[in-house]
């Protein structure tokens, strides 16, 4: 019985080792996981509103001589001389280029001795008193020979290049190559150009793009100091040399005023105006990969809307779908 007992109680002391090996075991693969505590998000909003917005383009207005005559040459054949230096101011009529009609004065020489030669057979015949038809026939060869004539003669002026107008006259630019005597050119082609002096405007000179939505009739605002009046585009020219191209907006102011020829003058292109539209800052449209879009706070949490964009100022733009007035937009 003592040997039972004794088995049992070293059991029981084996089961009470094991069971504190095992409480303390559990213990050490405990992990204390800190929480922290979050903040709120502040955004700053502003309102989706309805209000008016109008497209305006503010640019500076010079007066100047829009209108120009385009100079080319009427024949084809090789520069004698450029009898102007560029630029210059001209007279109309006065030459600026001279091109080498050795083949039309060949010409002329011959068709002058046929001419000479009818002429003088007209007189034999009337002079031996022959036929009245025999007569008329030679005239009537005669007339032909001197068509001829003056037809060769007056082809001298296409090798001549004249001054259409009065202005100042610029040589065109050749792909970087002035034109100089000896040089081929053809037919058609630009020698230069003539600014027409006798028609002076208040200009806007645009370059490489045109305004958009600036047409004929645009209204503007022309201010100069403290001078404000309304105008109205009446032309606009488009003007290509070498690399750039311009366009040149020609305005009409509504009144008449001398101060306006003084300089510094500033025109401003009512190009648009909306009433009555939704209207949010450019710097809350998002943009991306071509998808335009605001961020919207909704119960505090903040949502994309896609958009679309109508008219802009300078500080806010036209929402045309995606927004009904009143919504909160994220600005940050």
């Amino acid at each position: 019985m003592k040997s039972i007992r004794f088995i049992a109680l070293i059991s029981a002391a084996a089961m009470c080792f094991g069971l504190c090996a095992c409480g303390k075991s559990e213990k050490k693969d405990e992990i204390a996981v800190p929480i922290l505590e979050t903040k709120d998000i502040t955004y700053k909003t502003v309102k989706a509103e309805i209000g008016d917005i109008s497209q305006e383009y503010h640019q500076e207005g010079v007066y100047d001589y829009p209108y120009s005559e385009t100079v080319t040459f009427k024949a084809s054949g090789q520069i004698k001389s450029i009898d102007v230096e560029s630029p210059c101011d001209v007279k109309k009529g006065d030459l600026l280029c001279t091109l080498y009609s050795d083949d039309v004065d060949e010409q002329i020489e011959e068709e002058e001795i046929r001419l000479n030669q009818a002429k003088q057979t007209v007189a034999t015949l009337q002079a031996n008193g022959a036929d009245y038809s025999e007569i008329q026939l030679s005239q009537y060869d005669l007339q032909i020979e001197q068509l001829k004539y003056d037809s060769l003669v007056a082809s001298l002026e296409d090798y001549k290049v004249y001054a259409p107008c009065d202005g100042q006259f610029d040589l065109a630019d050749r792909r970087g190559q002035e034109l100089t005597a000896f040089m081929p050119v053809n037919k058609g082609e630009v020698l230069g150009y003539t600014s027409d002096k006798s028609q002076k405007a208040l200009c806007v000179s645009v370059f490489d793009n045109a305004l958009t939505n600036v047409n004929f009739g645009t209204a503007v605002q022309i201010v100069q100091g403290a001078n404000t009046m309304g105008g109205t585009v009446t032309d606009i020219i488009y003007n290509e040399s070498g690399d750039f191209s311009a366009y040149v907006y020609v305005i009409t102011p509504d009144e008449e005023n001398d101060m306006l020829d003084l300089g510094g003058i500033e025109v401003a292109f009512d190009v648009y105006s909306r009433l009555d539209t939704v209207i949010v800052p450019q710097k809350a449209v998002k943009k991306l990969d071509g998808r335009n879009y605001v961020n919207l706070l909704v119960d505090g949490v903040k949502i994309e809307q896609d958009v679309e964009l109508g008219i802009e100022d300078n500080d806010n733009v036209e929402i045309l779908s995606g927004l009904s007035g009143g919504e909160e937009i994220i600005l940050n």
